[in-house]
């Protein structure tokens, strides 16, 4: 049987030559190295060669080296001084080092010391990147305006951030270790509990709170105000933490209401005009009418038996109620778009087109106008007012022409789920400063004597347009040449 000071010879020769992880160093009373390990050689970077007879200090430079007088008294005093610091090895890198100092006592008293090393850098990078995403965390929770609580599983508060303070009014000394039911209204407690439950029980990592109705929170002054939040829930030992992010949305919803309610009282004034518009303009139509018969008869009978000036007069009066039929005419066709919605059906525009040029054959004859197209798709849409829209962009393409005859072109490009339609002619162009403008209702850029029209056709358009859910928008440089670019759903049933 070995004895046990060949044992420990055994144990300190294994220490020292088959131990990589653990380093040895011994070191005299003056700081000396009296010998250095295979494991403080790889930890280190210094080979034993290099390091034995040198003074410790010279090798282990550290920002927390202690003065070795220090280290022996807290030794004597303690039996072991442990110490931790960053140390430079020779090839310049950094690692995090511990030091655990004991005494070596021989006959004549302390003959020595033994170090052993250990390489906490792992170790420490964790700790550091632990401490950096826990500042950062604290710093999200410090600015963030939104309620974090977490509670644990018999759902009292074990977290409450900054924004919750600011969200209910207390703070987290004295909310911690409180059940959650004081941040609720009474009424919902109990379902609250009830949806924690199931959610626990649901295997689901996270969802958002108020999915079958909206979510109430209580403030410490006995307030309840509307919340939006999302729960997360994560299993820690036999337990579960649950965290919940809860957003006060009081002025949200508040606006939300205005908008709800202007767009109502909107909607409703838009609904009165337009049937305002309809009604007058329908009981205009028979007096109207009488009036345009009886003057144009009178014209008719007296032209050339009275004086010229009566002749003019009679001649004023047939043009302006002949521009009061056209204008009460278009003020219908504006308010009938939209009144009645119809269902939408699959409609070719290579047919609406078509149609188009068949009704406005004789203004296209009159002009010289020239009409080119690409083939165009089918659209979701209602027929008869996507042939009143194209039928307006053609006339305004004859009739607002310049010098030359009227070159028109129609294409049509996918875009996604819908199309971009262009009508591009050659006629005098559109200022950029009035491209908005020529949309709105009795919008006109020039006399009646230039050009006739009522400056209703336009506003059908966007109408018409908008209604299915689309938009319109002119491109022109105000020289030659204008581009009335509209878009439009493409048919489901259309190839892609």
């Amino acid at each position: 049987m070995n004895s046990p000071t060949a044992a420990r010879a055994a144990l300190t020769d294994h220490l020292f030559r088959g131990v990589r992880d653990l380093g040895v160093i011994l070191v005299g009373r003056d700081g000396v190295i009296t010998d250095w390990s295979i494991g403080a050689e790889a930890i280190t970077g210094h080979a034993a060669s290099d390091a034995v007879g040198r003074r410790l200090v010279e090798l282990l430079l550290n920002e927390t080296r202690e003065p070795l007088d220090d280290v022996i008294a807290s030794i004597d005093a303690n039996g072991v001084h442990v110490v931790e610091g960053w140390a430079v090895r020779p090839d310049g890198t950094r690692y995090w080092i511990e030091e655990s100092w004991s005494a070596i006592r021989g006959p004549d008293g302390v003959a020595g010391y033994a170090i052993l090393l250990r390489d906490r850098t792992a170790e420490k990078e964790r700790l550091e990147a632990l401490e950096r995403a826990r500042a950062t965390f604290e710093g999200i929770l410090a600015i963030g305006a939104d309620a974090i609580v977490c509670i644990d599983q018999d759902q009292r508060i074990t977290f409450f951030s900054h924004g919750a303070e600011a969200i209910f009014g207390y703070s987290a000394s004295e909310i911690l270790g409180q059940p959650l039911d004081v941040l609720l209204p009474d009424a919902a407690c109990e379902i609250h509990r009830s949806h924690v439950h199931h959610f626990a029980a649901s295997g689901v990592t996270s969802r958002l709170m108020g999915e079958r109705g909206q979510i109430y929170g209580k403030r410490k002054n006995g307030e309840i105000f509307p919340a939006e939040a999302s729960i997360s829930q994560l299993g820690v030992g036999d337990g579960r933490v649950y965290t919940a992010v809860l957003r006060d949305v009081t002025e949200r919803r508040a606006a939300e209401e205005a908008i709800a309610a202007h767009s109502r009282e909107l909607a409703r004034s838009n609904a009165d005009l337009e049937q305002f518009a309809y009604v007058a303009s329908h009981d205009l139509q028979e007096p109207l009418r009488m009036v345009a018969s009886y003057t144009t008869l009178l014209g008719r009978r007296y032209r050339g038996k009275l004086d010229a000036d009566a002749d003019e007069f009679i001649h004023y009066a047939v043009d302006g109620v002949t521009r009061m039929q056209a204008l009460i005419n278009d003020l219908l066709a504006y308010s009938r778009v939209g009144r009645k919605p119809r269902e939408f059906t699959d409609v070719d525009m290579d047919e609406v087109l078509m149609s188009a040029l068949q009704d406005l054959e004789t203004a296209a004859r009159e002009a010289g106008a020239t009409v080119t197209a690409d083939p165009l798709p089918v659209v979701r849409g209602d027929r008869n007012q996507l042939g009143q829209v194209m039928r307006n962009l053609l006339s305004n393409a004859f009739k607002f022409r310049g010098s030359e005859p009227p070159v028109v072109h129609v294409g049509a490009e996918r875009d996604g789920t819908e199309y971009v339609f262009s009508v591009r002619d050659n006629g005098i162009g559109i200022a950029p400063e009035f491209a908005e403008r020529i949309f709105a209702v009795f919008q006109r850029l020039h006399s009646r004597d230039e050009y006739p029209g009522t400056g209703i056709g336009l506003s059908i358009c966007r109408k018409i347009v908008e209604q299915h859910g689309g938009r319109i928008w002119v491109e022109s440089t105000g020289g030659p040449g204008s581009t009335f670019h509209f878009t439009l759903p493409a048919s489901e049933n259309e190839d892609r």
